[in-house]
């Protein structure tokens, strides 16, 4: 057969030909393709990814349907075949008299807004939480990929059920109630305002009085401890233990494990945090012992809201009633463990400090506890979301397994050794030699250890391969790409500085110059962790509230002022202590403001993107007309919300979820009469009788 006269070409979509040919879908299932990756590739792509010969499905599948008028044929040029059959759109597909089926690349949206009877399979999967009323604006097969279901069992499913081919599965009062409620958004906008108070803005006015005083040292040391406890806490712990809430629910299709105690973990944390940062600030000017009490109940505080954060997460995942522990987890977890060892510990200094009389913490324990908290804590928690997400977003292989957990356990490991040999080290460097040296040689060891153990966990990440998975066909939002990969190469710097750090104290013994050890925190904690931030909180968020950004452009923004603010910071923090040179202490002090202009565009997108995704499907403001009469487009909320007389029609129609306060005021917005018939069918000339005549009563 000359492939020039194919009906079907190998450049169709799989869905496409199966929707206009249906004898087909035996043949693909024959060579074991079927709606591979979701139906939404080539065929000639699909037959490549599943291994089989392209000449003989094609071969197959043109025996099978008619063949095409010759003279026609000839010449129509290929690309009018496919256009023939273009997916059309999801308000025709929703029919399902046409025999049309939901494609990988409709979007979520569109099949909950045109057949709201399919949030029941959504909520089957832990999906109804993702994207507010209708969900995100995502192709349903990459949809279903990132939130790591099956994709064609899923559009399997949400087809038979618009086909009326199974009944629709029931939302629980408890799953509709859970959707809503949003927990993590507390988190993220206390984050922000602690970032643009206490935080970022709050350090980049210390930078700028130091750079205009040509020191590093004009500023008392305890404001520089209380802005960095706030940054630790405030913005990464609030950040992240908010994005925790959102995404492990998703990433296990559970439900949180208990929305009450997490939102006390935030009561805790906030109430510690600002007590912690009040009184340390007030205590060189007053050291009375009530001062003290305060500062201690608030260190008290934190670590109870980390320890409601532990159990809540545990418990969260427990509840999945998983077999197998997946390697992303063991980074996350062993972060969250880092996390508690943090506050613990950071709470035992603070304890030691104030029962020696002192207002600074010592010396000797300072850059360890940073240490455990930049790299052992948030550093950890954002390489398991990474390994989760990332290739998934990308369409990437899947990281190797046993490679990710070898990397987890030397991370772990260098974490434990750097932080307990350093101040060892310094110790025994006067006195004990032998000691000394030990510790010396675990000190140097263990950043080794780290520097390869980030490398290699970039190199699994398959970040440089090509994509298994191509996602080509559909409109996903990459903006968020740019802030990882800049990420990636700020860490990348970090970690290059870490290592010529270490090479010069461990074999040199000259101690590493506090312009120098700031530049390369910097570089972790704003290039790397900041970034990494950004990128995923621009990339979930509207996700969250099934809405796009609501600023691109002042995303772009942002990027440019935070890579610039870092770049000066970091270059001339050491330039000018080492230099002394005036001009280069005023850019260093400049870089600060730059940075906090980022993260007010930055605070101001993500909130605003929040705010319009609570306006979305409200209807606060808005002017509903007097419904009079009741005909197949009337809104079924509007309808029991002017006569509550027709919620009793309603339900004994069928319609028992109404009888739930929750459900009419979330699962009801979204149908009408006519869109509520196919969830409970029953006979609309009948039910629409007796609404309207109700109405008269």
């Amino acid at each position: 057969m000359n492939q020039k006269n194919y009906t079907i070409t190998k450049d169709m979509i799989v869905n496409d030909v199966v929707n206009n040919y249906p004898q087909t879908n035996e043949i693909f299932t024959k060579y074991g393709v079927d709606t591979c990756c979701g139906g939404i590739q080539s065929i000639e792509k699909t037959a490549a990814a599943c291994n089989v010969n392209l000449d003989e499905v094609l071969k197959t599948l043109n025996e099978a349907v008619p063949a095409p008028e010759k003279d026609k044929a000839e010449d129509k040029p290929v690309k009018d075949d496919t256009e023939l059959v273009d997916a059309p759109p999801v308000d025709d597909t929703a029919d399902s008299e046409n025999g049309w089926m939901i494609t990988g690349n409709t979007t979520v949206k569109d099949i909950i807004k045109h057949n709201p009877e399919t949030k029941g399979v959504f909520s089957k999967y832990g999906l109804l939480e993702c994207g507010g009323e209708y969900g995100p604006e995502e192709a349903i097969y990459f949809f279903a990929r990132v939130h790591n279901v099956d994709p064609d069992s899923l559009i399997n499913e949400l087809n038979d059920v618009i086909r009326g081919k199974v009944a629709a599965p029931e939302v629980s009062a408890d799953d509709v109630e859970s959707a809503y409620e949003n927990i993590y958004e507390k988190f993220i906008k206390t984050a922000i305002v602690i970032a643009l108070s206490t935080g970022c803005v709050y350090g980049a006015f210390m930078l700028f009085y130091m750079g205009i005083q040509h020191s590093l040292y004009s500023v008392p040391k305890v404001l520089i401890e209380t802005h960095g406890h706030t940054q630790i806490f405030g913005w990464c712990g609030l950040f992240i233990m908010g994005v925790s809430y959102f995404v492990l629910p998703r990433f296990y299709a559970v439900r949180i494990y208990s929305g009450k105690l997490a939102n006390l973990s935030f009561y805790f944390m906030v109430a510690g945090i600002s007590l912690v940062f009040t009184y340390r600030t007030l205590l060189p000017l007053n050291s009375h012992y009530f001062f003290k009490i305060l500062i201690l109940s608030g260190c008290l505080l934190e670590v109870l809201a980390v320890l409601m954060f532990l159990i809540v997460a545990v418990k969260t995942v427990l509840s999945a009633e998983k077999q197998e522990l997946e390697t992303y987890e063991t980074f996350l977890f062993s972060g969250y463990l880092w996390f508690l060892i943090a506050t613990v510990a950071h709470a035992g200094i603070i304890y030691y400090m104030l029962n020696a009389g002192e207002t600074l913490i010592p010396h000797a324990t300072i850059y360890p506890l940073r240490h455990i908290q930049v790299m052992g804590f948030i550093t950890l928690v954002i390489f398991g979301v990474v390994s989760r997400t990332l290739p998934a977003f990308l369409g990437l292989k899947t990281p190797n397994a046993k490679v990710n957990l070898l990397i987890m356990f030397m991370l772990n490991a260098s974490v434990l050794v750097r932080a307990v040999s350093q101040p060892l080290m310094v110790y025994y460097a006067d006195f004990n030699l032998p000691y000394y040296y030990v510790f010396n040689t675990l000190y140097f060891t263990s950043g080794c250890v780290e520097f390869l153990s980030i490398l290699l966990f970039l190199y699994n990440l398959n970040i440089l391969s090509k994509p298994e998975v191509d996602f080509s066909g559909m409109e996903i939002e990459k903006s968020y790409e740019k802030f990882v990969w800049a990420g990636i190469l700020w860490l990348i710097v970090a970690e290059i500085a870490m290592m010529v750090f270490t090479v010069q104290e461990s074999f040199i013994g000259v101690p590493v110059s506090h312009a120098l050890i700031g530049a390369y925190r910097h570089a972790v904690t704003v290039g790397f962790i900041t970034m990494m931030i950004f990128g995923f909180a621009s990339r979930i968020i509207p996700i969250s509230q099934g809405i796009k950004l609501h600023s691109y452009s002042s995303l772009t923004i942002t990027f440019i002022l935070i890579n610039v603010g870092s770049t000066l910071r970091v270059v001339f923090q050491p330039l000018a202590v080492h230099t002394g040179s005036v001009p280069y202490y005023l850019i260093m002090g400049i870089s600060g403001l730059i940075e906090s202009v980022a993260i007010l565009l930055f605070g101001i997108n993500i909130w605003k993107t929040m705010s319009d995704g609570k306006r979305q499907g409200t209807e606060d403001g808005e002017v509903h007309d007097e419904i009079t009469s009741v005909s197949a487009s009337t809104n079924v909320h509007q309808l029991m919300k002017q006569h509550p007389q027709t919620v009793d029609i309603l339900v004994s129609k069928g319609f028992t979820q109404l009888k739930n306060p929750v459900l009419r005021n979330t699962l009801a917005r979204a149908v009408n009469i006519g869109q509520a018939i196919k969830i409970h069918h029953t006979d609309l000339d009948q039910l629409l009788k007796e609404l309207n005549e109700s109405l008269k009563s």
